[in-house]
Parts: structure tokens; C-alpha cells; sequence
């Protein structure tokens, strides 16, 4: 498994995010999206136009962990604001970038903790709609918190704005209204990468945020995956999308068909495909 920034483009035109409702909802669809993933979730941010999250996992699971929260924000704005694209893959493109080093890990999990400041001037340690919070924090659980499993279902329901089962001992804040990120986030994880919390301060007060979101910015928007990470995973897509494993016995409607999938799960582009599937470039823009 692999260490991944994830977040979406920011909205210039709209605002996803306008009341303290919409911060709530978006906090609890993280948490249930976490269990239901099972994703090893280091660290997170949202902010009134876009999200940020660092992962521990593998490509695939990474990216449906971020298409699913997006699915349920979306769902909510159409019920809530009558928008129901709002945040479609062609507004808010998912950029997804893989992080190869534990000076970068650092910092990229100090950009996403920083960004309230970075981008408002809020004050980042007081923001409640972030994991910085959870980190070299004594109080690891409120006083003023209640098991969401003693709820009925209906009343979890409308705290989470799902039909969420609530199986364990995961806890809603009364004051904040959202399950506490204490129960989710590998805190731990991120404690014995910084050590200390001097470290961390350390990092959360280096200004690399110029570097990061060029980095960021030089993805284009895409996902970013390469040809033998592709080719690694390529018989299970055909396995499971056709029951066999070999390419060679795809007929022409199955390869058309794969293409599309492949630009579909990868942002693959022409280039790329033609490299993975031995087929000239030129033949798929005609197609």
C-alpha cells in the first residue's frame, strides 16, 4: 500500500459548503465512508469549495473512497439546494497524488492541515472541520459524547444524514453534531511519524505551500497511475468485467468496451491506452 494526497479542484463559482449543516453532513459522510472502506484515513480537511485527504492504500480503494463521499455530498446539495451536479467529475475532477517519500508525507499532511489558514486565515487548530484536532491530543474522546449505536435508527438517520448501520461504539458529539474523527482517524499513525508534536509544528509552520500546489496543479486534474501499475491490475478488470483473464480472447465489441472503462477508471489517455493494449493511438479517435 501506498501514501496518497487526495483532493478536488476548487470551485471558483460556487460555494459547495454554505452552512454549518453542510460542514456536518460532509463530516459524517467521511466517517461512514471510512468504516465502509475501511480506509486507513491520516489526515483530512474541508473547505467551503473543496476537500483534501492523506490515505494509506491502494490506488483502487483511494479513489472509490472519494468518489463515494463525493456521491453522498452530491446527494445531499440536490435534496438540499436543487443542484444535482454539482459535484460531478467535469466540476470537481479528483486529483490523486501518490506520495514516494516521508519528508514529503510530512509535509503534505501539514498542507492539508494548514489549509484553513493557507486559504481563509482561519486558525487551523480551532477549525472544526479537520483531523488536527485528533493529534497529541490527551482528551482522545469528549465528555459530551453519546454512542450513536444507543440511537434508534431513525434518529442516526437524521444525525447522519444516511441509512447508515451504526455497528460499534463510534461516537456522536453532542456540541459538534458529527461522529468524532477520534474514532476514524489513524491518529496513532500520524503521532509516531512525527514523533513529537514539536515535529509537527514544526511542519504545520513551513511554509511549502506554493511547492505543494504546483505539485498538485502539474497533475492536470487527472489521476495519476502508471503503465505498469495499470498492467499489474489489467486481468482482474477483464476477469471481471468479461469472466475471462486474457485480452487476446476479447472480440472487438469487449475491447471497445475495455477502452472505455480504462479511460473511465484512469483518465487514461489515447497514448497510454494504445501503449497498454498494443493498439495504435491513432485507431482510438476514430473509433
Amino acid at each position: 500500500m501506498n501514501y496518497y494526497h487526495i483532493c478536488t479542484e476548487g470551485s471558483k463559482e460556487n460555494v459547495l459548503f454554505r452552512e454549518e449543516d453542510d460542514y456536518i453532513s460532509a463530516m459524517n459522510y467521511i466517517a461512514i465512508t471510512c468504516i465502509e472502506h475501511k480506509m486507513n484515513l491520516l489526515a483530512f480537511c474541508v473547505m467551503s469549495n473543496h476537500f483534501h485527504f492523506i490515505v494509506r492504500s491502494e490506488f483502487f480503494a483511494a479513489k472509490k473512497f472519494m468518489i463515494s463521499i463525493k456521491r453522498r455530498c452530491s446527494m445531499k446539495h440536490w435534496f438540499k439546494y436543487g443542484e444535482n451536479k454539482l459535484l460531478d467529475r467535469a466540476q470537481h475532477p479528483i486529483c490523486i497524488k501518490e506520495i514516494t517519500d516521508m519528508d514529503y508525507l510530512k509535509s503534505a499532511i501539514a498542507y492539508v492541515l494548514r489549509n484553513p489558514f493557507s486559504a481563509t486565515g482561519e486558525l487551523m487548530w480551532t477549525y472544526p472541520w479537520s483531523s488536527i484536532g485528533t493529534y497529541f491530543n490527551e482528551m482522545k474522546s469528549g465528555s459530551d459524547s453519546k454512542p450513536l449505536i444507543n440511537n434508534s435508527k431513525r434518529r442516526n438517520a437524521r444525525i447522519l444524514h444516511s441509512k447508515f448501520t451504526i455497528k460499534d461504539s463510534l461516537i456522536c458529539t453532542c456540541a459538534g453534531g458529527y461522529i468524532d474523527p477520534k474514532k476514524y482517524v489513524a491518529y496513532q499513525q500520524v503521532e509516531s511519524i512525527f514523533v513529537t508534536p514539536k515535529s509537527l509544528f514544526y511542519f504545520l509552520n513551513k511554509d511549502k505551500d506554493k511547492e505543494m500546489e504546483i505539485g498538485l496543479t502539474s497533475l492536470n486534474k487527472k489521476f495519476v497511475i502508471s503503465d505498469n501499475k495499470i498492467l499489474n491490475v489489467l486481468p482482474s478488470i477483464i476477469y471481471n468485467n468479461f469472466g475471462v483473464s486474457e485480452l487476446d480472447v476479447l472480440d472487438m465489441k469487449q475491447r471497445l468496451s475495455l477502452i472505455g472503462k480504462l479511460k473511465q477508471m484512469f483518465n487514461s489517455s489515447d497514448k497510454q491506452i494504445g501503449r497498454i493494449l498494443q493498439i495504435n493511438p491513432d485507431m482510438l479517435k476514430i473509433r
